[in-house]
């Protein structure tokens, strides 16, 4: 699945699937850009919502919901939205008269005007657990598999009760497993519908993703979601925090509006800066109290490329392009894989809620 954004590329996606399967149609829908997402793990019997867990993603709207970073007690949802979250599960509940477990993933849309409640809208429903129904459970000491199973036996069914309501001192935060250095050339890049590896600051996290390649997920508790957020990160395989004042190599789109914020936030981090185009170096060097280098950068030689980076302590990349690499010499694409081959943190942009 891709996101398309002008006419050529819809001609080049439209003809990269008729030469893979030219007898089935493609399947075109609009995409809603910069929405929260969110989702709702619960169990119904007879169509009476009994328990659900609301779970947001750090990740906007467009990663897969079996591979996004989930937040449990959700982080940026108010009361009001709780509430509007919990009349859509019991409606659609009654609506399909659900005896045992759904998963939905619901959209909320940026407000149209400030003060308004941005929309939300389902746009999945599975009568089934879900991959995140073990989490839900130990995070807010409720099994929910015990309670599908007696809604579907029709057996000792518990009253209904609102476990979102609890307060709790704690957040807790899954993060998906992904083993990148077995899928030999492919090219770890943010789409639809695919995976990440997030890092989070203070006031800003990146992603990087590429097509589905979740290989297992890592939840850790913590006392407040910066904590379980760098927790959960940490365990997972081959995650290294780059050292203060070491460079980071950045690159991508100059027209990503992100592109400014994250040089500056690194720059006041007291990263030094890195680039390998002369389109994105005039550009960081234009931004107030930015600098940015140009390094060479051999796009076919693995070793002189490391060589390049063992000379500018370069331990993250960071590359904001807007699609995949077209072919192996593609720069931003060997920039990726690089980062992938040298085990150093690599983030893909996509816009985030913390």
């Amino acid at each position: 699945m891709n996101v398309v954004y002008e006419e050529s590329a819809l001609e080049y996606n439209l003809s990269a699937a008729a030469n893979v399967s030219p007898l089935h149609p493609v399947v075109i829908t609009k995409f809603i850009s910069g929405a929260q997402e969110i989702d709702i793990d619960a169990v119904a019997h007879n169509g009476t919502l009994i328990v659900h867990a609301v779970s947001e993603h750090v990740e906007n709207a467009g990663v897969h919901s079996g591979d996004a970073t989930l937040v449990l007690p959700p982080y940026t949802l108010d009361l009001a939205d709780m509430a509007r979250l919990k009349t859509i599960a019991e409606k659609v509940a009654a609506a399909f008269e659900i005896s045992g477990p759904f998963n939905m993933q619901i959209i909320r849309e940026a407000p149209k005007n400030p003060g308004e409640e941005g929309a939300l809208k389902v746009i999945e429903c599975n009568l089934r657990a879900s991959r995140s129904f073990p989490f839900v459970s130990k995070v807010l000491a409720h099994n929910f598999i015990n309670t599908a199973t007696c809604a579907i036996v029709g057996q000792d069914v518990p009253e209904p009760v609102d476990i979102m309501q609890e307060p709790r001192d704690y957040t807790s935060i899954k993060v998906a497993q992904f083993s990148w250095t077995r899928l030999g050339g492919a090219d770890p890049f943010l789409g639809v519908g695919q995976s990440y590896l997030s890092l989070l600051s203070v006031s800003r996290s990146l992603s990087i993703i590429s097509e589905m390649a979740s290989t297992g997920e890592v939840a850790s508790f913590g006392k407040d979601i910066h904590e379980a957020y760098w927790a959960s990160l940490l365990s997972t395989t081959g995650f290294k925090i780059p050292r203060a004042g070491s460079g980071v190599l950045i690159g991508g789109d100059i027209n990503k509006p992100e592109m400014v914020s994250i040089s500056k936030l690194l720059t006041e981090l007291g990263f030094k800066l890195y680039c390998s185009s002369p389109v994105v170096e005039d550009f960081l060097n234009g931004i107030p109290y930015v600098t940015a280098k140009r390094i060479m950068f051999p796009k076919t030689d693995k070793r002189k490329l490391r060589e390049v980076f063992d000379e500018y302590e370069i331990q993250c990349v960071i590359n904001l392009a807007k699609s995949r690499g077209v072919d192996f010499v593609d720069e931003d694409y060997v920039a990726r894989r690089l980062a992938l081959f040298l085990s150093m943190p690599f983030f893909c942009l996509n816009l985030m809620l913390l």
